[in-house]
């Protein structure tokens, strides 16, 4: 059953409700969510207008060092693998 169904198992919250009474309820919850994702857009929009430039600054940052974390991993990685086979070497395996 999707959420915009209606049931005649209860499942409103009333034992004898009536469709219409039901079919309100459901759309007036579809109209609280509809202006929720109207206004969470709405400050969205206005963060990005009042803080867009320091927003991106900050992002830009972020960015920059996740891809130095990541490329500091790669070499870390590489390096390790460059010591196993040394030790390989060593061994003699």
């Amino acid at each position: 059953m999707t959420e915009y169904q209606v049931c005649a198992e209860n499942c409103c919250g009333t034992e004898n409700a009536d469709f219409y009474d039901a079919m309100e309820s459901r759309l007036m919850q579809m109209t609280f969510w509809a202006h929720k994702e109207v206004l969470f857009e709405k400050i969205k929009q206005k963060i990005k207008e009042e803080e867009g430039g320091k927003l991106d600054k900050i992002a830009d940052l972020l960015v920059d060092a996740s891809n130095s974390k990541w490329k500091g991993r790669q070499e870390a990685d590489k390096k390790r693998e460059e010591l196993k086979e040394k030790l390989k070497d060593a061994f003699g395996d």
